[in-house]
């Protein structure tokens, strides 16, 4: 289960009146070293993690997906690549500043007439029911404010036999690597971001976030509550992070 934001954390939210205005101002102040922080975090494994969320999307030709929390557009861009040649992808973020550097990204990659970036809100999507063959997220549903409203949100845009990807940061079920883990992204991580990025507030955010995240048993719960069916998850890099898979019923 999720569990309330420490005393500190909550001080912050509520400065900035909740936890989603925080998430967006805190994202864009970094948004600037996102990339390079994710490739020195993960020792580049970020990319790994993410090829193994798109062959779970397995979009085909011709089909539309959705990239919920973009950011960057790494993982759009990702499913894009896998993908056939008539596929599109459609990424939202409510961080505009990580949006523009996607923008760069894609313009320079050749893919802007194949990706397309929108500000949205993972908790609102602006999009009918029953739109998208895939939908897919990388280190976003941690972030939400409401989880079951934003995986509601998923399951309602996704077409009937259509997949939902989840990729995220986890608590690794071992004892002796959970403890290697935590003492690696609690202690080190955030003098990364102080150091890289100027930023220790939001590179602690990370680990705190964590703390109020459900772990990927429970995750797999809400989305069967959200409506997802043959719901499972993978546990990679000795249970870092785990990619949940679901689908949405034909009928």
């Amino acid at each position: 289960m999720t569990t309330s934001p420490a005393p500190e954390l909550r001080r912050r939210f509520d400065e900035e009146g909740g936890k989603a205005p925080y998430v967006r101002n805190m994202f864009g102040r970094i948004a600037r070293v996102y990339d390079g922080m994710n490739r020195l975090m993960t020792g580049g494994l970020d990319r790994r993690w993410r090829a193994f969320a798109v062959r779970q999307l397995a979009l085909g030709a011709d089909a539309h997906g959705l990239d919920v929390g973009t950011g960057t557009a790494d993982l759009a861009i990702a499913a894009i690549r896998a993908a056939g040649p008539r596929t599109r992808m459609i990424g939202v973020d409510f961080t505009p500043e990580m949006l523009d550097y996607g923008r760069k990204k894609v313009s320079k990659l050749g893919l802007a007439d194949r990706v397309e970036l929108r500000v949205g809100d993972g908790e609102h999507l602006e999009f009918a029911d029953n739109t998208f063959d895939g939908v897919c997220s990388a280190f976003v549903v941690r972030n939400l404010a409401d989880l079951p409203a934003g995986l509601r949100e998923q399951f309602r845009v996704l077409k009937p036999g259509g997949r939902m990807v989840c990729l995220e940061i986890t608590h690794p079920p071992g004892p002796i690597f959970s403890g290697i883990f935590h003492l690696y992204f609690d202690q080190l991580v955030p003098l990364m971001g102080k150091i890289v990025g100027k930023s220790f507030d939001s590179y602690n955010y990370l680990h705190q976030s964590l703390a109020m995240f459900p772990p990927a048993p429970r995750l797999k719960q809400l989305m069967r509550e959200a409506g997802f069916t043959d719901v499972r998850y993978y546990y990679r890099t000795f249970g870092v992070v785990a990619v949940h898979v679901g689908q949405k019923p034909v009928s």
